[in-house]
């Protein structure tokens, strides 16, 4: 069970722009030297960059660490917000 809520948070925390140390990952999606896509609690998570490197990954708790020059953070899914701006610009 805390487990499970160990899951459902998620943390980014990125220094330098040479590594990240992620919790609330669900799933390494694909992964190669330019480009790193995971699911997270909060939606899909593509991280780019140049040398990626997965140094670990616990499926059981969610943490994940990485190195790597990294470019660009962008999350996809489980956005909240999007149907404001849709009524928006009706």
């Amino acid at each position: 069970m805390a487990e499970d809520k160990n899951m459902s948070v998620h943390n980014l925390v990125m220094e330098q722009c040479k590594q990240i140390n992620l919790t609330g990952v669900s799933e390494v999606k694909t992964f190669d030297e330019e480009t790193v896509v995971l699911d997270t609690s909060k939606g899909t998570l593509t991280i780019r960059g140049e040398n990626l490197i997965i140094n670990s990954f616990s499926a059981t708790s969610g943490d994940l660490f990485m190195q790597g020059e990294i470019w660009a953070l962008v999350y996809a899914g489980n956005q909240k917000g999007a149907g404001f701006l849709k009524r928006i610009l009706k």
